[in-house]
């Protein structure tokens, strides 16, 4: 199974059920109306990550928790 770093924004949320780390982890990005997501669809999830911090809807704590979270998850072991 991949890491965070290999999936982009479609698989993070239909294969491995996305909105509920986010609702755990980054409350900010949970709130946004599902229709937001599908603009990230074919991005990698790294480089959404790195815009959700940006854009001031999560912080850098939260987004490093979500990633060690799905790692830990999902990741080869």
């Amino acid at each position: 199974m991949p890491l965070l770093k290999d999936v982009n924004g479609k698989q993070f949320l239909e294969d491995y059920n996305g909105v509920e780390l986010f609702k755990e982890f980054t409350p900010g990005i949970a709130k946004l109306p599902k229709l937001t997501y599908k603009l990230y669809y074919n991005t990698p999830a790294p480089e959404v990550v790195e815009k959700c911090i940006k854009l001031g809807r999560c912080t850098a704590d939260e987004a490093a928790a979500l990633e060690k979270a799905f790692n830990e998850r999902y990741g080869d072991k």
